[in-house]
This record gives structure tokens, sequence and C-alpha cells, in this order.
């Protein structure tokens, strides 16, 4: 009896021994299956990705051409000691020049408008340009030291004499949207023998007007709302934005503070505005439209000296009280902006102040960004301005 109890231990010893290299087999051939199909997916997405890559190179490139009698092209510009990128696309060189100031200050817009510029480049001749020290110009010609209102006004007058010169013009046309607005009216009201005609879009009047308004604003909307309605009591139009921050963020992301997005909203393929910009690596891409940690921190302790909401070198340059312009003046804004720098209402009440050869305000639907993002209404209404320039 021991000794088969012996034999049949031995046999389930024999048996489980084959088991486990059944096992061990059968593991071994799942896992190399397994690795098989990691290679394929991994085959897969590498080619997926060099498929697109290749496609945003074949788009870059159609987007890089130069019209026929046209002009496109980019290039630093030196300006008061240090080099400014810009961009010219335009389908006509004859045409008149669109010099287009960027919002922020020092937040440039070209990974995404590009695509909407073209759309005026019958027109005009188009000019994008990164404003100093940030964008294109940074990391090789970032700044030390703060921006101010008076250097921005000195760069934008010599950025004007570089291009009346380049593209052999007496005067061009300036766009300022949001801060760029403020920037473009103190351009023009400074030198108005250099600009043939002023359009601003989202414009800021003054901050202490605005934040007055956004207050006033607020406390309409919120009535019913006890949370957002003592925040807007709190909030003091007198003090900047960033000694009262938290207060400010509640109303600005509040149900009452409108904002555009821009894949939905704009008449533009967004996602094709960025994947196929002419202008912009990827990484610059991203930096502009996402941030990095490093740019994002220039941007505020370096260009605008820890203001991040611009308070400073806004209420610099106000406008409110200036209104005789010696070219025409025209103005577009979203119905819905409400933001606390550049409410409707004041540049509403701002336009009505305006005195100029021609003025013409038009609303679209919508926030801040609307006046871009409605590109096709854009469009018509620069149309409509380049026809009455050719007839002045």
């Amino acid at each position: 009896m021991a000794f088969l109890l012996t034999v049949h231990e031995c046999y389930a010893i024999i048996v489980t021994n084959k088991n486990r290299k059944l096992r061990v087999f059968t593991m071994k051939k799942i896992l190399k299956t397994m690795l098989k199909i990691l290679k394929w997916i991994g085959i897969v997405i590498l080619g997926l990705i060099i498929i697109l890559l290749i496609v945003r190179c074949v788009g870059k490139l159609y987007y890089k051409r130069t019209p026929d009698g046209g002009i496109n092209e980019t290039m630093y510009v030196d300006i008061n000691g240090t080099k400014q990128w810009i961009s010219i696309y335009g389908q006509d060189k004859d045409n008149p020049v669109l010099l287009y100031l960027h919002g922020g200050p020092c937040y440039p817009t070209v990974g995404l408008d590009w695509s909407i510029f073209r759309k005026l480049s019958a027109d005009y001749t188009v000019v994008e340009w990164d404003q100093r020290g940030c964008g294109h110009n940074y990391p090789d010609y970032k700044e030390e030291k703060p921006i101010t209102a008076e250097l921005m006004i000195s760069d934008g007058k010599a950025m004007t004499d570089y291009l009346c010169d380049y593209l052999h013009k007496d005067k061009i046309t300036l766009y300022g949207h949001s801060w760029g607005s403020l920037f473009a009216a103190n351009l023009a009201l400074d030198y108005p023998n250099k600009y043939d005609a002023l359009i601003v879009s989202s414009l800021v009047v003054d901050e202490s007007l605005s934040r007055q308004r956004f207050k006033e604003y607020m406390l309409e909307q919120s009535t019913d709302d006890p949370e957002i309605h003592a925040a807007a009591e709190k909030f003091d139009p007198e003090k900047g934005l960033r000694a009262q921050e938290d207060t400010y963020l509640k109303l600005a992301y509040s149900a009452y503070s409108y904002s555009d997005n821009i894949f939905s909203v704009s008449d533009e393929n967004m996602y094709k505005a960025i994947f196929f910009n002419p202008y912009c690596t990827l990484a610059e891409e991203y930096r502009l439209l996402m941030g990095t940690s490093d740019y994002d921190k220039y941007i505020e302790e370096v260009l605008l000296g820890g203001d991040i909401y611009g308070d400073g070198i806004c209420s610099q340059i106000p406008i409110s009280q200036r209104t005789e312009y010696e070219m025409p003046f025209y103005l577009i804004e979203g119905s819905k902006d409400h933001g606390v720098s550049n409410m409707v209402e004041v540049a509403a009440d701002y336009y009505e102040t305006v005195n100029a050869p021609d003025k013409e305000m038009i609303c679209v639907d919508g926030g801040h960004g609307s006046p871009m993002l409605r590109c096709n209404q854009l469009a018509e209404f620069i149309h409509r301005i380049a026809e009455k320039q050719k007839s002045r």
C-alpha cells in the first residue's frame, strides 16, 4: 500500500509539473501574442502620427504660398533696440495696408487668427505683429523689464514707419482688438498723419469707467443670486484686480459673464487653423494657446511686472476724454461683452461722443472674442470700410 501511495504521489507530481509547464507555456504564448499586438498598435499609432505630420507639412506649405501679385512674408523687424516678429499677407501688393494690434497686453493670437485675416486679404495687405517680448519674440528677443504704455506707443509708431517704408505707403489702417484697441486708438490720436482709418473691436475705453459699469451690471444681474450679489457688492472699481483677485474671478466666471467658445462660435474651423498654421511650430502653438510654466511666468513677472491683468498699462492711456479723430473711426462689438475692462455699454457710449470724418458701429452676437470669431461679419464690415476708403 505504501508503495502504491508513493506511485500515486509520483504521478501527481508529474501531472502537477506538466500542468505547471503547460500554464507557463500558455502564459508565454499569451505574453508573446500581447507583445505582438502592442507592437502592431505602436506601428499603427506611429504610422498615423507620421501621416498626420505629413498632412500638416503639406497643409503648411499650401498656406505658405504667395498669391500671384500678392505678398506672404514673415520677418523680425528692428524696433527701438529689439527685434519684433511680423507676418505680412495680402492678395494684391497695391492694396492698402492694415496693421493688426493684438490684445493682452502680451497675448498674441497668431496661433488662431491667421486664418481669420486671410478673409480680409482681398481688401488689405494684413500685417500681424507679435508685440515686444512676447509670442515669436520669446525667448530669443525677450525683455528684461516690464513694458510701459509709453514704450508700446513708441514701438507702434516705429512699426508704422517701418511698414510705410517697406510697403511703400504714405499711411496705413490700424485695427486693434481688446488691449490692442486702446493701443491703436492712442496711436491714431497721437499720430493722425500716419493713419487713414482706425478700426477697433472689443474696445477698451477707460479702466475705471468700465469697472464701475461692470459692478453695476453684476449687481443688476445677480439680484436673485445671493453669493454673486455679495461678491458684486464687495468689488471695488477703484482697486486693482490683483488686489481683489478672488472676488473678481468669482464674478468673471459667474453665469452672468459670457465667454465665447472659439471652436463652436467661430465661422472658421479653429481646429484646422491650429493644425495647419503656417507661422507656428507645434511647440509655438502649444506655448501660445496653452502656455508653459516658463513662458507664463515670464509674461506675468517680467513683461507685466507682476500685473497679470494689465491694470497699470491700460490705466495709463484712457481715451474717454479724447474723442476727436482726424480719420474715420469704426467699431465692432460683441453684444454680450461684459468684461471688467471692456464693457460693451462703455464702448457704445464712447462711440456716441466720437467726432470723425466718418464713423460706424456694428454689434455681433457673442462676447469679447466674437468680433474676431464672427469673421464673416468682420470681413463684410472690413470690405465696406475698404470700399469707403477708395472713394475718400
